[in-house]
């Protein structure tokens, strides 16, 4: 059972600071003009860092694997969505659909993270 923690507070806050982080990189460097790079596609690897250190304070082990399979599931399905939808799969498009699709994946499960910490500190 995970007891509260300085550093734990850290990690709830931590997609806020990452969030406000990227935007400010985006805009500075105005990456939207040049790559078209928005703010989530930044935003995504420390999100997954993020669900790894919460899941190894609130169990004895990482969620990063099982989570690296549901990416995996989670880009041939978009293939698969895509061939049938579109009758081609075009690289850019299913890039940009993947990599979107993985944003808010990772933003559900680490609030889901989020919330079961806080249940097992109580």
């Amino acid at each position: 059972m995970a007891s509260f923690s300085p550093v734990l507070l850290l990690w709830y806050i931590f997609p806020i600071i990452v969030f406000l982080a990227s935007d400010y990189i985006v805009t500075t460097f105005k990456l939207k003009q040049r790559f078209n790079l928005k703010t989530p596609d930044i935003t995504v690897p420390f999100l997954i860092v993020g669900m790894h250190e919460i899941s190894k304070s609130i169990s004895s082990f990482s969620i990063l694997p099982y989570f690296l399979l549901t990416i995996l599931l989670l880009g041939i399905s978009v293939v698969v969505f895509q061939a049938y939808r579109y009758r081609e799969i075009m690289y850019g498009r299913f890039f940009k659909m993947f990599w979107r699709l993985t944003f808010l994946l990772s933003v559900l499960v680490y609030f889901i993270l989020i919330i079961t910490s806080v249940i097992n500190a109580l």
